[in-house]
């Protein structure tokens, strides 16, 4: 077992899946967070930047999430947005985010996707296709989420493929077989994994000696989810140090200095 020692300093946080507003899921109560219950949660378990969603573009309109999104976060420069991607076709959202220099502009951290709705056959890619062109034109993240829906057994992550300059991260990939994420990880080099639902301090060593500790990114699920869990499972990883830093906050950290100008 690997341990710190007692001169190490304390392992800082960059949460890239968080979220604020009140859910219409069946969250545990309470699950109205503010931008306030944040930042109480962030200070209490050394997160210094995170990634924040709002309830209402997951759930309701892209559009309007991220209006009031921006309103909530100004004044907090660790906090950035993480944006609901749609295509323009769906009646959910008024708008395709398909203008490279908004995403700048609005000090994205990253593009977040639901599976359920996004490749699940190269028609859905194709719907996505002016979204994806414009995370590509500039390096920005984009998050496949499987927290809810969408079987990454089945996922066709070919799509890691046609778009080489875009950083992908599997998301809630959890309790499905481990051969499918490892096969993945190691034929797309720009396809990384988030730590939600990936459960066992084991695991995590496991995946960094098979794929390198490079491609794992944190996250915790709050407030849907108690954030000890993916807290827990880098404190007590069997990693070195610097591992555990790296896996914390400096490797998304790294894809986000990869953001740049429109190319």
């Amino acid at each position: 077992m690997t341990t710190d020692s007692a001169e190490t300093p304390p392992v800082t946080f960059f949460d890239t899946c968080v979220r604020i507003g009140h859910s219409a899921a069946p969250d545990p109560p309470g699950n109205a967070m503010g931008v306030n219950d944040l930042l109480e949660c962030m200070a209490k378990f050394n997160i210094m930047h995170a990634a924040v969603e709002h309830a209402v573009a997951r759930e309701a309109s892209p559009r309007l999430g991220h209006e009031l999104l921006e309103k909530e976060l100004a004044g907090h420069p660790n906090l950035r947005p993480a944006w609901h991607l749609m295509p323009d076709i769906s009646p959910r959202i008024e708008k395709a985010y398909t203008d490279p220099a908004e995403y700048l502009e609005h000090r994205v951290a990253l593009g977040r996707v639901d599976a359920k709705d996004f490749c699940n056959g190269r028609g859905d890619e194709a719907c996505f296709a002016p979204v994806l062109e414009a995370c590509e034109a500039i390096h920005l993240p984009v998050f496949i989420d499987f927290r809810t829906q969408g079987d990454p057994v089945t996922f066709d992550f070919s799509v890691c493929a046609r778009y080489p300059r875009i950083p992908f991260v599997a998301e809630g990939f959890g309790g499905y077989p481990l051969h499918k994420l490892v096969w993945c990880l190691r034929r797309y080099p720009n396809l990384h994994v988030s730590i939600i639902g990936i459960h066992g301090f084991t695991l995590e060593a496991f995946l960094c000696e098979t794929v390198g500790p490079e491609r794992l990114i944190f996250g915790s699920n709050w407030p849907a989810r108690s954030i000890g869990m993916s807290l827990g499972s880098v404190l007590f990883a069997d990693v070195s140090p610097a591992v555990r830093q790296q896996i914390a906050r400096g490797n998304f950290e790294r894809l986000l200095e990869g953001i740049g100008v429109v190319s």
